[in-house]
């Protein structure tokens, strides 16, 4: 059997029946409309749980972000919202949204839970042209991403909106210097609105619904209130910020027990000792930076210097060949680095780049190995492996796809390995057949995946958003199911586990995001293995 390739996935995913070609002829609109109408939601096709209640009777006026843990049902709360407020009188809801799979899940939502028969998707595959020609921001309940409502109302005001920012007053501002109210919505729901805030398209967008007094309803787990710029940006578009925390007692009663698992990991020697060697190298061009432009300059991103590239290169190398597996970094343009090709007496005369060659050829990707072997232990019916990179959320996917079958698993990856379009349709596989996910940081945020009862991080959350979005992942509690578990897997000998727990530490304290902790060491399976499909429910 031929090794199957990156692009033979690619190409299954755009023939299945869940691509995203197939959903999206029946959520764009096909037929014109030229005249704008409202929407009533009638009833849901659920209910609200107690501490839901109580956040949707804290929602007045026309402002309010809900800093909700993910996983909690914030779109329920919204959805329950719109139809309080389409009891009073029909409404046109504009439901923003930072990407195209959450577009189509909360399209999909509105229809299948609000009843909203003609919920339409708008997105920039649809051209500016036809867009125009259907009146498609003439139907009552559109979701789409900011960039596509910006570019058809706002951009002719880029002028008035760039001084706005520059402001104290960015709301005062836009009263006083918008002569029409450029937005036709009566409501915004600004979904995962963190991603709207600052120097972007959503968050021109709110600033002016906010000024032209269109009522707007932001949902966030993580909106940021770690950095006091960002909080401040907030403040200026939303009277109110609630924080619920996780620990609140009626949310607690509501959620899975929270458990993570640190799970230690031999190093393979070889790739251990190709990590110090790259430390030594990473401390060279330290000094070496301190000498030439100073202490504060290692504290800049600095992208002028040729001696700052090559230690920022230096550096991410050292952290992704042990985060993410050394066969992650292959073809790296750090490898070139005369540094990394010239012979080291303290390798015994050969070069770093023999070094790894060594590595991989021992072990390849010892991350991998290690959530093989777990996934063959624990039981599960819907698990999410996590990771930073690109490169190895595809080697381990194609890995398990090969093992389990195309039906079987899902790999979802950012803009740099599928476009928009396949990403939606990998994440409608998972929802409707796949039973293991491999994702990079594009599956962390919003996503609707009910049945997800087990996690791997391979690598640890660089910060507290990533750390709460992945875990709320799995914090949906369908019947049954008692803990939310997942597995972070840290590297011995280097500098993960530390990091892994400084993140923790922050999250905790500036989210009260809580979970029990527990330390293990990795064992490996002995005797007959059994396989992935044994284990799936």
């Amino acid at each position: 059997m031929a090794k199957l390739r990156w692009r033979d996935y690619l190409g299954m995913l755009e023939r299945s029946p869940s691509s995203l070609g197939t959903v999206l002829r029946t959520l764009t609109p096909r037929v014109p409309l030229s005249k704008p109408t409202d929407v009533r939601v009638l009833h849901t096709k659920y209910r609200l749980w107690s501490f839901q209640e109580r956040i949707l009777n804290r929602i007045s006026g026309s402002t309010l972000i809900l800093g909700l843990p993910t996983g909690l049902g914030k779109t329920y709360i919204a959805g329950a919202y719109l139809m309080r407020e389409s009891r009073v009188k029909p409404i046109r809801v504009l439901f923003l949204v930072p990407s195209i799979p959450l577009g189509v899940q909360q399209t999909l939502f509105a229809r299948n839970m609000l009843g909203v028969k003609h919920a339409y998707f708008i997105s920039g595959a649809v051209p500016p042209e036809k867009r125009a020609r259907l009146g498609v921001w003439n139907w009552g309940f559109v979701v789409c991403t900011p960039q596509t409502v910006y570019n058809d109302f706002l951009k002719k005001f880029d002028s008035v909106l760039e001084e706005a920012k520059r402001s104290e007053d960015p709301v005062g501002f836009l009263k006083n210097h918008l002569d029409e109210a450029p937005i036709p919505f009566d409501i915004i729901i600004a979904d995962e609105c963190q991603n709207y805030i600052g120097e972007t398209d959503g968050y021109g967008i709110l600033l002016t619904a906010r000024a032209c007094g269109v009522k707007i309803l932001a949902l966030s787990a993580t909106p940021q209130l770690h950095s006091a710029r960002r909080l401040e940006e907030l403040r200026r578009v939303f009277d109110r910020i609630e924080v619920i925390s996780i620990d609140e007692s009626a949310v607690k009663a509501m959620v899975p027990r929270r458990t993570l698992r640190i799970l230690r990991i031999p190093t393979p020697p070889t790739l251990l000792k190709l990590y110090r060697v790259l430390n030594k190298l990473v401390d060279s061009y330290r000094r070496k930076v301190v000498e030439a432009y100073g202490e504060e300059h290692l504290r800049e991103n600095c992208r002028r210097h040729g001696l700052c590239l090559n230690m920022r290169m230096l550096e991410t190398l050292r952290t992704r060949m042990v985060e993410d597996g050394a066969s992650s970094v292959l073809g790296y343009r750090a490898w070139r680095l005369k540094e990394l090709q010239r012979p080291l007496e303290e390798l015994g005369g050969r070069s770093v780049v023999d070094l790894y060659r060594r590595t991989l050829f021992e072990c390849r990707n010892h991350k991998h190995e290690a959530v093989l072997s777990l996934l063959d232990r624990v039981r599960f019916k819907k698990a999410i492996v996590f990771m930073e990179s690109i490169r190895s959320a595809r080697q381990l996917g194609l890995r398990l796809l090969e093992r389990m079958g195309f039906d079987k698993v899902s790999i979802l990856v950012g803009k740099g390995g599928m476009s928009l379009e396949q990403q939606a349709s990998a994440l409608l596989r998972f929802r409707s057949e796949a039973n293991v996910l491999v994702a990079t940081s594009v599956a962390e945020e919003g996503l609707d995946i009910p049945s997800a009862d087990f996690e791997v991080w391979l690598d640890p959350p660089s910060n507290p958003k990533k750390w709460i979005q992945r875990f709320g992942r799995i914090l949906r509690q369908p019947e049954g199911k008692k803990e939310a578990l997942v597995y972070a897997l840290v590297s011995d000998g280097t500098h993960e586990e530390a990091k892994l727990r400084r993140v923790l530490r922050l999250s905790e304290r500036v989210y009260g995001f809580t979970q029990n902790i527990s330390v293990e060491r990795f064992k490996r399976i002995l005797g007959p293995q059994k396989t992935l499909k044994r284990f799936i429910g």
